[in-house]
C-alpha cells in the first residue's frame, strides 16, 4: 500500500512538472516566478474553500491547523477528520498541490519494502517445532480474516507448533493508540487479557466469535466471553492493571518483527505472504508445515481451500 501511494505521488508530481504547475520556491519555491502575495489570511480562506468545495465529501470537516510561508509558497496543514494532511499553495492563490516528497525518506521506504518483500519470498528455515507469530489489530477486517483462516490450522497443529498472537499498537507513556480508534484499543486490551488469563484456545474462540457476531465495535463482548466461560470481571481487572504493559510488549515484538500491517504472519522469523490468502486454510497449513524438519502426520490432512470463499491481498496499516 505504501508503494502504491508513492507511485501515485510520483505520477502527480510528473503531471505537475509537465504542465508547468510544479516548481520549487525558496527551500520549496525559489523557482517560482515572482507573483502577487494574497496574504496569509486570504490564502487560508481560499485554500479552505477550495478543499471543502472540491476535494472532500459534502459535510466533511476540513480545517486549517497551521499555515506558514515558505518562499513563494504557503504550507498549509489541514485537519480532515482525525488526519493531518500537508498541502501547498502558491502565494498568489492560483495553484494548489500535494506535499513535496522527501527523496531520502522515499528511498529508505522503498529499500525497506524491497527488503521485506525479499524476506517474505524466502522459505522459512526448518525447525523441529516451528514458531508462528500472528500480528493483528482487533478490528482490522483483514486481520479478522487471517484469524478465521488460521483457526482450523491452529486446531490441527497447536500441539506441534508454537503459535503466538500479538497486537499492533502505538504507545506513548500510558497512552495507547490503535489504527481504528479507542474502541479497537479497548478490544485489544480485552483480547490480550483473555490470552494472558485463559490461554490460546480461549483466545482463538473469543476472537473468532467477535469476528463473526460483533462487528467492529465490540458490542457483544459479554456474549463472546460467556460463550467461552470467561469471567468478564477478571478480564476487566486485567485491562485496568495489566493490559498497558502487555500491549507495550506486543508493540516491541511487532517492531522487532517489522510487523507494520495487520495481518502479518511470521514463521520461524520470516514473514510469510501466505497470510494474505484469506479463506484458504490449506495455504496457511502448507506454509507452516513446510517449516518442519520432519512434518507430522497432521500435515497430511487437507484443509479448506475453496477458491470461491478465498480472497488474496489487503491489510491494515501497511
Amino acid at each position: 500500500m505504501k508503494r502504491n501511494v508513492i507511485i501515485f505521488a510520483v505520477i502527480i508530481f510528473l503531471v505537475l512538472v509537465l504542465t508547468g504547475s510544479y516548481k520549487k520556491a525558496g527551500s520549496l519555491g525559489s523557482l517560482f516566478s515572482k507573483s502577487v502575495d494574497i496574504g496569509q489570511e486570504a490564502a487560508k480562506t481560499k485554500a479552505t474553500d477550495f478543499v471543502k468545495n472540491n476535494l472532500v465529501q459534502p459535510g466533511t470537516d476540513a480545517t486549517v491547523k497551521e499555515i506558514t510561508k515558505e518562499g513563494s509558497l504557503y504550507k498549509i496543514v489541514f485537519t480532515v477528520g482525525k488526519q493531518d494532511i500537508t498541502t501547498y499553495m502558491t502565494a498568489d492563490g492560483t495553484k494548489f498541490f500535494p506535499s513535496v516528497m522527501n527523496i531520502a525518506e522515499v528511498e529508505k521506504q522503498s529499500a525497506d519494502q524491497k527488503a521485506k518483500d525479499e524476506a517474505a519470498a524466502k522459505d522459512a528455515p526448518k525447525t523441529d517445532k516451528p514458531v508462528v507469530d500472528l500480528y493483528v489489530m482487533a478490528f482490522c477486517p483483514y486481520g479478522n480474516k487471517a484469524e478465521d483462516t488460521l483457526k482450523p490450522v491452529y486446531d490441527l497443529l497447536k500441539n506441534k507448533v508454537d503459535f503466538n498472537f500479538h497486537y499492533i499498537v502505538t504507545t506513548s507513556g500510558s497512552d495507547i493508540q490503535s489504527l481504528h480508534g479507542a474502541k479497537e484499543v479497548t478490544e485489544d486490551q480485552r483480547e490480550i487479557c483473555v490470552l494472558k488469563n485463559y490461554g490460546k484456545d480461549k483466545w482463538m474462540d473469543v476472537v473468532t466469535y467477535v469476528n463473526d457476531k460483533c462487528g467492529s465495535d465490540g458490542s457483544c463482548w459479554d456474549a463472546a466471553a460467556k460463550s467461552s466461560s470467561i469471567d468478564t470481571a477478571k478480564i476487566e481487572s486485567c485491562v485496568s492493571s495489566d493490559s498497558a504493559n502487555l500491549l507495550k510488549a506486543d508493540e516491541k515484538a511487532a517492531t522487532d518483527a517489522g510487523a507494520t500491517g495487520s495481518p502479518t504472519m511470521v514463521i520461524n522469523s520470516v514473514q510469510s505472504k501466505s497470510v494474505y490468502q484469506y479463506g484458504n486454510s490449506e495455504s496457511y497449513k502448507q506454509a507452516i508445515c513446510s517449516a518442519f524438519n520432519t512434518a507430522p502426520e497432521e500435515c497430511s490432512k487437507t484443509l479448506s481451500s475453496d477458491a470461491a470463499s478465498s480472497a488474496q491481498g489487503g491489510s491494515c496499516g501497511n
